[in-house]
């Protein structure tokens, strides 16, 4: 199930690459751990990120 994981992980970079932009879904302020990694590759990569709701419902402490 790990290296399932792993791999989908890899895939959703991938897609980032891919990307001009990302779209963060951050219903109710909430952005799990696999989210904050692709923001962190989308930002280090140029890519421009939009979120759902106020980017101030981000909550980097969660």
């Amino acid at each position: 199930m790990e290296r399932i994981k792993d791999d989908l992980d890899t895939l959703h970079l991938r897609k980032v690459d891919l990307a001009d932009e990302i779209l963060v879904l951050n219903v109710g302020g909430y952005v799990g751990d696999s989210t904050r990694r692709e923001i962190a590759y989308a930002c280090q990569h140029g890519k421009r990120v939009r979120w759902l709701e106020p980017a101030s419902a981000f909550d980097d402490s969660a």
